[in-house]
């Protein structure tokens, strides 16, 4: 098939646009079935779930760059030149509004004379461009990215983006200061320019409000079935209790609480646990509430309250855990535990120590990645 994104092949954002979607398919549920031979799992794979290929995510992060000839680009690491960026005027898996907000973006830092930040040599202004795109609401958030080592027109940039013409439209622009030497997007200090300091998305009869560094789920079309498979696979009544771990924004335990006596949820970050509790008061759930912790820390003082739980919800990170924390995992003694992780790989290795103790009933995939390799799992396990 031909590509349809124009820079496919140079920016480095996805590796799958030539491989027709159902052969895509194909592969990564063949890398799971050799992923599982290779960990000795004789267990039902169930077909992988699938959902619209394009204009899926809900969060893109551009980078700013000097390409030498006194240009400044906004785009993705290139694939084929190390430290480039490609400078991007569409991004199929994520908007059909980006062309317009990114000509806009450049239009503005030409004018401007705005210089990029370099970050081998740690000067420069220009950082990244953050935008968040709520798919069910049509709700935009832009962040704009920037070192302190200059200043910019606030308000032209506020009324050049909110003047846009676009399908879904801008409810938020931030200024967003991030002096650090790493590369990465950190919210040093955060400044609301334009609009409402949240978005909002609809999932499942739910709302949540969406900040410039929430964590959320990156396909919601997708997630929004992902919940309700948890639900219907939890098996929970008006008796039973839930831990969430690695909660983020209390998403997947406030589709549980309906069901539930009572859910507790755990996550590191304190701003990502006040979206939580918000998220809770808007959707009026009292079952449910939340504790700032590392859940390493959470398991080793407060496992004992929480011994017996009928249901144990664990989504980490892609690295996984460690396997100190899935021996910690394992004292709970969880009546069930759903599992689910966007690093197959990983997942196994963890289910290897946990099904000494657990019989797994069974392996679901879902492709929340269309036109990249990674895909998320979400396993079932009871205790023996």
């Amino acid at each position: 098939m031909s590509t349809v994104c124009k820079h496919f092949g140079d920016c480095g954002g996805c590796s799958f646009q030539d491989i027709p979607y159902l052969e895509q398919l194909c592969k990564k549920e063949e890398e799971i079935k050799r992923l599982l031979r290779e960990a000795e799992f004789e267990v039902l794979l169930k077909p992988i779930n699938h959902y619209p290929e394009w204009f899926y995510r809900n969060k893109m992060e551009f980078c700013f760059y000097d390409n030498g000839d006194g240009k400044t680009v906004c785009g993705l690491y290139s694939k084929k030149f190390k430290n480039k960026v490609t400078d991007l005027e569409e991004c199929l898996i994520f908007s059909p509004d980006i062309g317009i907000i990114l000509a806009a973006v450049k239009d503005f830092v030409k004018a401007g004379n705005y210089p990029a930040y370099n970050k081998y040599n740690y000067k420069g202004f220009l950082r990244h461009l953050v935008v968040r795109e709520a798919k069910f609401t049509s709700q935009i958030m832009v962040g704009l990215v920037t070192t302190g080592q200059a200043a910019f027109d606030r308000a032209g940039f506020v009324k050049l983006l909110a003047g846009l013409k676009l399908n879904s439209s801008i409810k938020s622009i931030y200024h967003i200061l991030n002096d650090s030497m790493s590369d990465a997007v950190i919210f040093q200090e955060k400044n609301l320019l334009y609009g409402e300091p949240f978005i909002r998305e609809e999932l499942g009869g739910f709302q949540f409000n969406i900040g410039i560094d929430t964590f959320f789920q990156v396909n919601p079309r997708a997630i929004d079935d992902f919940y309700a498979k948890i639900r219907g696979y939890a098996g929970l009544d008006k008796t039973k209790s839930v831990l969430d771990l690695f909660c983020g924004t209390g998403s997947i335990g406030m589709f549980l609480a309906k069901d539930a006596k009572y859910v507790w949820g755990v996550e590191i970050e304190k701003a990502i646990v006040e979206a939580a509790w918000e998220n809770a008061k808007i959707n009026n759930i009292n079952n449910i509430s939340f504790a700032v912790s590392d859940t390493k820390n959470f398991l080793n003082t407060q496992s004992y309250f929480h011994q017996g739980v009928d249901l144990l919800i664990v989504n980490p990170p892609r690295c996984g855990v460690s396997p100190k924390v899935v021996k910690s995992l394992l004292t709970l003694n969880a009546k069930r535990i759903i599992y689910s992780s966007c690093n197959p790989k990983s997942l196994f290795e963890d289910l290897k120590l946990m099904c000494q103790f657990y019989r797994l009933e069974f392996v679901e995939p879902f492709d929340f990645f269309p036109h990249t390799p990674h895909c998320e799992c979400l396993t079932i396990l009871n205790k023996i």
